[in-house]
């Protein structure tokens, strides 16, 4: 058993100026539990919360921090990485669900999606409402 952390989750614990630090802090404390299995993420979202952390905040030593968690830190966080066959996967997913306004999913959203049907993850930790309805999304308050 495993949960997928998707990018939000990882900013808002990082950027304690995050609207959603305090409730990352929570989430991941419920993760602990063992019900939760493995926390899990991937490359796509490694790099959307790192170029998400510089923007945001112009601090390289936060970007650091984040980047030692998700690499560095195994007992936090394993980091799969996408494959040509899930990459396709995710294209073919992206072109059924997305639509603007009403379902705008991103390709790493999608891709998000593919892993976790893949490899039969069944919860996912995400401040992103988007995936409502799609799969079982831990309490995030959205």
């Amino acid at each position: 058993m495993a949960v997928f952390i998707d990018s939000s989750v990882i900013i808002g614990l990082i950027n304690s100026k995050d609207k959603n630090h305090s409730r990352a802090i929570e989430v991941l404390a419920e993760l602990s539990q063992v019900a939760y299995g493995r926390r899990i993420t991937m490359d796509y979202v490694m790099d959307e919360v790192l170029t998400t952390l510089w923007q945001h905040t112009h601090q390289k030593e936060v970007v650091l921090d984040a980047y030692k968690l998700i690499r560095k830190t195994p007992d936090f966080i394993r980091l799969e990485y996408m494959t040509p066959l899930l990459i396709d996967k995710a294209w073919k997913k992206w072109k059924k669900l997305a639509h603007w306004p009403k379902k705008p999913l991103s390709f790493t959203d999608c891709c998000i999606l593919s892993f976790m049907e893949k490899y039969n993850v069944k919860h996912l930790a995400s401040f992103n409402s988007d995936f409502k309805g799609l799969v079982l999304l831990v309490e995030t308050g959205t």
